[in-house]
């Protein structure tokens, strides 16, 4: 599996190794998230299993289930009925679609010519990918395919990956090891 994995970052095939393993909730159990590392840039990433949506303990079909079902006109609780049966609360509807405006103000500022700016939601990211049934993972795979993380419910601020390496790494610290200039004096 990994031999075969690109690295979002350098786009490098057959340098991923397992480098760590953590947990999260997925509803009420526990799973095991993997994380890799690129031995040609040495950035880590984690190997999110698509069932599972990133930053939240809840499944991917099931958010998209209720974000598509409001983007065609349900109201929270017809939409919200999958995850209610799953025993969230009356009010996580209304933060995944929070959550959703986010990940779209964050791609529109990041792609000002791609898609059409006025629409919202799940309609600006099929107009950026195309109609998938899929649409979270559809701009997720558009992020890192573009060189930015993943953009749909990721718990990091948006990250651009840096192809230029550094002494063979890539530097995470963008102002300094990467750049020609001296380092200032505080002395």
């Amino acid at each position: 599996m990994l031999a075969d994995t690109a690295c979002p970052c350098c786009g490098e095939r057959g340098w991923m190794v397992r480098h760590a393993v953590y947990r999260k909730y997925y509803y009420d159990e526990q799973i095991e998230i993997l994380r890799v590392r690129c031995r040609r840039c040495g950035v880590t990433h984690a190997m999110m299993p698509s069932f599972s949506l990133p930053n939240t303990s809840i499944g991917t079909e099931e958010a998209e289930t209720y974000l598509v079902g409001r983007a065609s006109g349900q109201s929270r609780t017809q939409a919200g009925r999958c995850l209610l049966e799953r025993g969230l609360s009356d009010d996580y509807p209304r933060r995944l679609e929070r959550m959703l405006k986010v990940a779209v103000n964050r791609g529109k500022a990041l792609w000002p010519q791609v898609g059409e700016p006025a629409l919202l939601g799940l309609a600006w990211m099929a107009s950026v990918c195309g109609p998938r049934e899929r649409p979270l993972a559809a701009m997720n795979d558009f992020a890192l395919g573009h060189g930015f993380n993943a953009l749909c419910f990721c718990r990091s601020t948006v990250l651009m990956f840096d192809r230029t390496l550094v002494r063979g790494l890539t530097s995470h610290n963008r102002g300094t090891a990467a750049s020609n200039c001296s380092p200032i004096d505080s002395a």
